[in-house]
């Protein structure tokens, strides 16, 4: 394959190449996002040849803030990652376990609280077999009402390339890096940084509840809208 030429569409795409297309580069309105939470999530490097991916996220807003080889010294990725957290006041930081054990450890010694995702573990969405679904499908949702990407061809490519298939069980399952590698593809480190952001909700550190005259609050507290879901 040609490096930089897109994968064919197949029937068994999971995310359409359309939706990352109106994402890339989408323009928004600061204000459509200002009140979300800041979330970070990084996807560390497998091996060599792949990258360690720093991806932000604020409501529909996103932005990949590093790319880096592979680097040895969990302690030096882990002053990265607390730069950004300090830059972008970031209200979680989701990092992928496979090989961020050692990253989270070292920032635990900085007085940091990182979270840890399990790309295996349980989904809490009964239609997916794993968290690295679930998280994918929330991407693919918000990509689809009007979620913002960075103009980066190298991110749309990856966030079209895996494929799915349904087990006996009706559960679906997203194609493995593994997998995508045996197909000539390379690993989706960047889309799988932007997943991280959608591990669990978050709540915004400083969030408010909006005080309006002659309105009781707790019909605020009780409506529709969950700050933890943006």
């Amino acid at each position: 394959r040609v490096k930089g030429e897109f994968p064919n569409t197949s029937a068994a795409q999971f995310i359409p190449t359309e939706y990352a297309s109106a994402a890339r580069g989408r323009k928004l309105d600061p204000a459509s996002y200002a009140f979300a939470p800041s979330i970070i999530g990084v996807d560390p490097a497998w091996s060599g040849e792949d990258e360690i991916a720093i991806f932000w996220r604020k409501g529909y807003a996103s932005k990949l803030l590093a790319c880096y080889k592979k680097i040895e010294n969990d302690l030096v990725v882990a002053g990265y990652i607390a730069q950004f957290e300090d830059e972008y006041k970031a209200d979680a930081v989701f990092i992928d376990m496979g090989y961020g054990t050692g990253i989270v450890s070292a920032g635990k010694a900085m007085k940091r609280s990182w979270t840890l995702v399990s790309f295996a573990s349980e989904s809490n969405d009964p239609g997916f077999l794993n968290k690295r679904g679930q998280m994918w499908n929330d991407m693919k949702k918000w990509l689809h009402d009007g979620g913002s990407t960075p103009d980066d061809p190298v991110l749309e490519e990856e966030l079209i390339s895996p494929e799915y298939y349904v087990k006996l069980n009706g559960k679906i399952v997203l194609e493995a890096k593994a997998d995508m590698k045996k197909r000539g593809l390379r690993s989706p480190n960047r889309a799988d940084a932007l997943a991280l952001t959608f591990a669990f909700p978050v709540k915004p550190k400083d969030f408010r509840l909006p005080q309006v005259r002659g309105a009781d609050i707790n019909t605020y507290a009780n409506n529709s809208f969950d700050p933890m879901n943006y």
